[in-house]
């Protein structure tokens, strides 16, 4: 042989020793030769995001349960939603079933088919629980003890009449649900419910059924509507009204737990005296005829008694209606009251709208309202008190009467303007009086009529309508300190 050909043999052998060298030894490193089973993932080996080649399976498990990103699990209940933190409940994944089968697909012999091979992998833990951790973390949440409190039922007083309050309700089982709640999370689920198979259903007594019954004929009742119109103003009866006419106490009893009270107390028939009672007080704030509260332009409350402006509403008729309605089959009704006397204006509380006329005695002033806004303000000088003073009186402007001469036992008088507002009283300019307001009235005063200055008179007698409403009041005879029912 010669020596050419045996050098190109040496090549050859020597490129195939290599060729063989180059494959052999990434197959010996991914193959475990010790015989301990510890083989490696080959070239490429991507498990849940996470870069696995060269690692065997304890040292890619260890990576892949650092990795993983611990649930917070929800359990459902028919109380509430529970939040249940896993890691702190001894929740541990392990990855070494999903690694193994990836381990076993793979043949390190044939590691050069995977260099242009997409090996990338996602697998699922098994899950692991520690009994006791879970133990404690599943007990501080206390899942179920709400179900597990009172079991009765009873008629209970509110702001909106009687409720009934029924605390019996389905026991969640909370021992099967406390397995189940496990085992799921060993399955891997993190949203958990308890449906109707882990309940035990309520069931009533002979005395919770009948007192169901008797809160259905307390809510047929307290649930009547009556709407009563006073002009602008709506009044409803509320179910709290109907419930203090059912009951028979001075003030209606706040709970019954059971048939027996509920007869004892409880008149299905309402007593005709409570509601007459009740009518009358519901009223009284619309039957403004002599029975005036108004909120003076200081914001203290006056109540005048007298006067011949104001609502009457025709009370025994109105009494008459509601007691035959209370205990009537009617489930609802709206009331137009009758009336023997109406205001001019208005039929609401403020039966005089935002036009007239408000003169206070104690202050000797007079303020005339026009759609809300002060035209005249002006002092006056009222009755003296040697002539007993001027009545606090609700009245009207009856009639205008230009350069008039007033006459009376003594005097003789003329008056540009002339406003009366009841009977001889009227409010008028003076020509003879040079000061108003103050004290004047008590040693100098009119004989009850209103004296108002000239320029103020022009003003209001040019302007003011017959029938405008005049509130004449003394705080000191008048005034009150409690803030009127529905005024609050």
């Amino acid at each position: 042989m010669n020596r050419k050909k045996l050098k190109f043999i040496i090549i050859i052998g020597s490129f195939i020793i290599l060729l063989g060298l180059i494959y052999l030894g990434p197959a010996c490193y991914y193959t475990d030769l010790s015989g301990s089973g510890k083989h490696k993932f080959i070239f490429g080996t991507v498990i849940n995001g996470q870069y696995c080649t060269g690692l065997n399976v304890d040292e890619a498990n260890r990576i892949l349960t650092d990795a993983y990103e611990y649930h917070t699990a929800v359990i459902h209940t028919d109380e509430e939603d529970y939040l249940l933190d896993t890691k702190s409940a001894g929740l541990n994944v392990d990855y070494t079933a999903g690694l193994n089968e990836i381990m076993n697909r793979q043949n390190p012999f044939v590691w050069m088919l995977y260099i242009n091979k997409n090996s990338e992998y996602e697998i699922s833990p098994t899950y692991l629980l520690d009994k006791d951790m879970f133990a404690d973390s599943y007990g501080k949440l206390e899942v179920g003890s709400k179900t597990q409190g009172s079991q009765n039922v009873v008629i209970r007083l509110t702001d909106e009449g009687y409720a009934l309050e029924d605390n019996k309700h389905a026991v969640l089982k909370t021992e099967p649900f406390y397995v189940y709640v496990r085992n799921e999370l060993l399955k891997g689920a993190f949203d958990i419910s308890a449906d109707e198979t882990f309940y035990d259903t309520p069931s009533y007594t002979a005395d919770e059924k009948e007192l169901v019954d008797l809160f259905d004929k307390i809510n047929r009742i307290q649930n009547k509507k009556v709407t009563y119109s006073f002009g602008r103003d709506i009044v409803k009866i509320s179910p709290y009204d109907w419930a203090c006419l059912l009951c028979e106490t001075d003030t209606p009893v706040t709970m019954f737990n059971t048939p027996d009270m509920v007869r004892k107390y409880i008149d299905f028939d309402i007593d005709e005296d409570r509601a007459v009672e009740y009518i009358d007080d519901l009223l009284l704030m619309y039957n403004t005829l002599n029975n005036k509260y108004f909120k003076t332009h200081s914001g203290k409350w006056v109540y005048v008694k007298k006067g011949n402006y104001g609502n009457k509403i025709n009370i025994t008729k109105e009494e008459e209606w509601f007691k035959e309605f209370v205990n009537s089959d009617s489930e609802r009704s709206t009331r137009t009251c009758e009336y023997l006397i109406e205001a001019a204006k208005y039929k609401e509380k403020n039966d005089f709208g935002d036009t007239f006329i408000e003169i206070s005695l104690d202050e000797q002033h007079l303020w005339y309202y026009v759609d809300g806004e002060i035209f005249v303000d002006t002092p006056i000088t009222s009755g003296s008190l040697y002539h007993g003073g001027t009545d606090p009186r609700v009245v009207f402007v009856y009639t205008k009467i230009p350069n008039k001469w007033l006459t009376g036992p003594t005097w003789h008088s003329f008056v540009k303007y002339w406003v009366a507002i009841q009977g001889a009283i009227g409010i008028h300019d003076a020509s003879w009086r040079s000061k108003y307001g103050g004290d004047e009235y008590r040693y100098n005063g009119s004989h009850g009529c209103i004296n108002t200055p000239l320029e103020a008179m022009e003003k209001i007698y040019a302007n003011v309508e017959i029938g405008t409403p005049v509130i004449v009041y003394s705080l000191e005879k008048n005034g009150v300190t409690d803030i009127p029912k529905g005024e609050e």
